[in-house]
């Protein structure tokens, strides 16, 4: 019974000092738990993520692999690892958790959109708008998920499409700099210069000096003058 009582001191403990970013000293409890019950899922797991906490990212994976040799179908230790794969840029080792995860818990919000984000990156942008789309669903109120759904759609060159998720992103976050660029730009791909540049104008109010942005601005100026000039001639 002593035993079992030093087991949960320690585990509360470390999660106690976790919730304060003592991540070191969480560490150490967890270590001590660990070293009374060297199978306890849920510790190492808990480790894990302060190691992760710490950017000990490989010290992390190996407790959260020996978490799911416990415990293989543990949803929160398969999405923590995939988030850590995904932040390491090990986007299809990340998906595969993600996907171990989705099969348990097929409707878990952050699952789905950091899935969506890892095929983002992998150039599938078929299937992260399939996963933004499902994560949509469960949170429509989400500003990172249209915005990134805009974005993957964009990639496809459905950029009608980008431009009403950047618009739903927008009406969320109206004064976000990167979501009004990204619409300038899909606007420019339909030919609708003025619309971009107001776009662009709204994206320099909030970073005037931002090199990209005003790149693209003097594109569609460019682009608006020659269309304009080219009417004129005929």
């Amino acid at each position: 019974m002593q035993i079992n009582l030093d087991f949960d001191t320690f585990y509360k403990n470390g999660v106690g000092l976790g919730k304060l970013g003592k991540h070191g000293d969480a560490i150490v409890c967890f270590d001590l738990a660990l070293e009374i019950d060297p199978n306890h899922m849920k510790t190492l797991c808990k480790k894990g993520i302060a190691l992760a906490r710490l950017g000990k990212d490989e010290d992390a994976i190996v407790c959260f692999d020996l978490a799911l040799e416990i415990n293989p179908n543990h949803v929160n230790t398969l999405y923590n690892k995939g988030l850590l794969l995904n932040f390491l840029d090990r986007y299809q080792e990340a998906v595969s958790s993600f996907n171990k995860a989705l099969r348990i818990n097929p409707h878990d919000f952050d699952t789905l959109h950091d899935k969506g984000d890892a095929l983002t990156k992998l150039g599938k942008y078929g299937e992260a708008i399939l996963s933004f789309t499902k994560a949509w669903e469960i949170n429509p109120h989400d500003f990172d998920t249209l915005s990134k759904k805009g974005i993957a759609l964009a990639k496809l060159g459905k950029h009608g499409d980008a431009i009403v998720c950047f618009d739903l992103a927008l009406e969320i976050n109206p004064n976000h700099m990167n979501t009004l660029s990204n619409k300038g730009v899909a606007l420019c791909y339909l030919d609708k210069y003025e619309e971009a540049i107001v776009c662009f104008d709204l994206a320099l109010k909030i970073k005037p000096n931002e090199l990209a942005v005003i790149s693209n601005k003097d594109l569609a100026l460019a682009k608006l003058n020659q269309k304009e000039s080219h009417v004129i001639g005929n």
